[in-house]
């Protein structure tokens, strides 16, 4: 399959996609992929916005895999780009490309859901639900099971209740497999099924490092099928993601199912009650009391902190009074397992068991804290620490990485419009572990320099200055003004946004400018399409607005960057990098902080500029970027645009 053929004008793409546009540097990327394949090397791409990389990876992908056999992994960190892949780039192919693939979009197994769950609520709990929205979502879910062909949360609107859904999810450690009178009709197992006839095999980060992790420890636990070939879009979020699946996570509300799934004192339900173990009941109780006892505890250490996280720094910061109440119900379930007669029941002790095994485990290692390199920390929620929740996470998986997943493929492919910072890929590579790989920088194909004015205020006082917010309401206010609304504001904290707002939002109003904050009761899917819709409108918004969010036209005209996106310096992981850095004789800040910070303000002057046409500004008030050093290296990761110094 020639790709010049493929995506110049007169190709076969442009044939089928009326207004289709030649870029040269879509070309390249998928040259470049189409080479790391067959040559077996990893790649490294940035492309710019507008490059339409998804086509550069997806047509050499779909060439390779059909050549030579192969499974080929694509994997996203965000559902929409899950969807556009699989519900408009991949059929356009299908029709375009002279071979037939086939593709396929795996869930995580909590999306699926378990028929055999589902008929034991009906049979044993189904009275237990209290609420009449309960009993309604219980009766919404049958009907649905009966219609249903791809069994999934995406198949089922509006979303059930949480709590309902759990008590119906497909569950790894719950499962009777071939066993089950279902598994014929399981929609998970179909599912599985489905990926052994597929070419390209989609999924989004969070599965690819669950299976990652499970694969580590043992690789009959995998969810994928063996693959060899991977490309990682949104490949910026790989340090996070699989930081987040080879650490540990434990608050209080998993002590609570855990317990009420056995034993649910209000509703008189739960696994003890529907096998008549009602004999156990007191060693349930006893934990729970024991766990309360061990969260109180927990917040009586963190004390008043304004921090939301605090690290933990010494072993046994508080007792562990729970471990014996565990210990206890642990052999209580052993008991039960060996009592019980059928493979149903026996599966569901086993499921329980296994779990307050895992969460006695990470009790006693949040406690001791085994791991030299790991950094462990509380955090609290909001509404008097509703949620209490205990932490670790390796400081780097960079070695992890390098030796079980790279080590492991034949080739990744990873892509992104951020990655590189200053013009390199260094901070990227030293963050997962990847060397001796090929790279690629490929701009984009649109004219920065026509369609963007940055604009940077000389007088602002330092931001982090008493003096810095009142000057910099008035001129959000004056930016704002010229566009009439059509902007994003993005903030680096929730306490900033708030203040900035509450003096701004009226002035607004007399402008006629509707106004859009997050956290305001707002989901942030509707907060987007009503921005869209209201094109003077003006978002407030902080991290989650930073990238991801795809407005094009003139909706957004204006994107208002109130501070550089440092890291908030006292969060027990950035203290932690940043100590690990500055032990083995490194810069923390030139090395982790800066770095950062760059990617993040990519990512939201990537907010303005979604095709050819946009046109707008960008406005920075952090003087930071003109008065330090480093702020060139900022300016620098920037594609080339008019600069107006005022």
């Amino acid at each position: 399959m020639n790709l010049t053929k493929i995506f110049t004008l007169g190709g076969l793409i442009s044939q089928h996609l009326n207004g289709y546009e030649y870029r040269p540097q879509q070309l390249e990327m998928a040259e470049a992929v189409d080479a790391a394949f067959r040559d077996g090397e990893h790649l490294i791409v940035e492309a710019g916005t507008g490059v339409g990389k998804s086509f550069a990876y997806l047509v050499p992908a779909v060439n390779f895999a059909l050549e030579e056999d192969e499974k080929i992994i694509i994997s996203t960190n965000t559902i929409n780009l899950q969807e556009q892949l699989i519900n408009k780039d991949i059929p356009f192919l299908q029709t375009v490309l002279p071979e037939p693939f086939n593709a396929v979009l795996v869930k995580g197994r909590g999306n699926y859901l378990c028929l055999r769950r589902l008929d034991n609520l009906v049979t044993y709990e189904r009275a237990l639900f209290d609420t009449l929205d309960e009993v309604e979502e219980i009766q919404r879910i049958i009907e649905w099971s009966k219609k249903t062909e791809d069994g999934s949360l995406a198949d089922i609107e509006p979303q059930p209740i949480p709590d309902v859904w759990r008590q119906v999810a497909s569950e790894s450690d719950n499962c009777l497999s071939v066993r089950c009178p279902n598994y014929k009709k399981c929609f998970y197992f179909r599912a599985r099924g489905r990926m052994a006839n597929a070419n390209l095999v989609i999924v989004n980060h969070h599965l690819l490092f669950s299976d990652w992790a499970l694969r580590k420890e043992n690789p009959i636990t995998a969810v994928l099928p063996p693959y060899s070939y991977l490309i990682l879009d949104e490949a910026q979020h790989i340090e996070s993601v699989a930081t987040e699946h080879v650490g540990i996570q434990l608050s209080n509300y998993r002590v609570k199912h855990l317990l009420d799934s056995l034993c649910n004192p209000k509703r008189r339900g739960g696994l003890l009650i529907r096998l008549a173990a009602e004999d156990l009941i007191g060693f349930v109780e006893r934990a729970r009391d024991r766990g309360n006892e061990l969260f109180d505890s927990i917040a009586n250490w963190v004390g008043d902190e304004k921090e939301s996280a605090k690290r933990i720094e010494q072993r046994e910061f508080v007792p562990n009074v729970m471990d014996s109440s565990l210990r206890y119900l642990q052999n209580a379930l052993r008991i039960l397992h060996d009592a019980v007669k059928t493979d149903d029941e026996k599966t569901e002790v086993e499921a329980h068991l296994r779990r307050c095994i895992n969460l006695r485990n990470d009790i006693d290692a949040m406690l001791t804290q085994p791991e030299p390199d790991w950094v462990y920390w509380v955090e609290l929620a909001a509404r008097r620490y509703a949620t209490i929740s205990l932490n670790a996470a390796p400081i780097s998986v960079s070695d992890d990485l390098s030796a079980h997943l790279f080590a492991n493929l034949k080739s990744a492919v990873m892509t992104s419009a951020t990655l590189s910072t200053n013009r390199n890929f260094d901070y990227f590579k030293s963050q997962i572990g990847l060397n001796g790989c090929q790279e690629l920088l490929v701009g984009s194909p649109f004219n920065y320099a026509e369609q963007v004015q940055i604009y940077i205020p000389k007088q602002m006082p330092d931001p982090r200055s008493y003096r810095f917010v009142p000057v910099a309401i008035e001129k959000i206010k004056e930016y704002l003004k010229i566009t009439h609304g059509k902007a994003f504001v993005l903030f680096t904290s929730y306490k900033m946004m708030d203040e900035v707002y509450e003096a701004v939002a009226p002035y607004l109003e007399e402008l006629g400018i509707t106004t859009f904050k997050q956290g305001g009761g707002m989901s942030r899917h509707t907060m987007l399409e009503e921005f869209r819709q209201d094109i003077d409108s003006v978002l407030f918004g902080t991290s989650s607005f930073w990238e991801g969010a795809d407005v094009q036209g003139e909706a957004l005209s204006n994107v208002i960057v109130v501070k550089l996106p440092f890291s908030v310096p006292t969060h027990p992981v950035v203290q932690a990098r940043a100590d690990y850095i500055e032990t083995r004789g490194g810069n923390a800040f030139m090395e982790y902080s800066l770095p950062e910070a760059i990617l993040r303000l990519k990512q939201g002057f990537g907010r303005l500029i979604r095709n050819k046409t946009d046109k707008g500004i960008v406005v920075i008030l952090d003087s930071r970027v003109l008065t330090k050093p480093y702020g060139k290296m900022f300016l620098n990761s920037l594609p080339e645009c008019q600069l107006i110094i005022e």
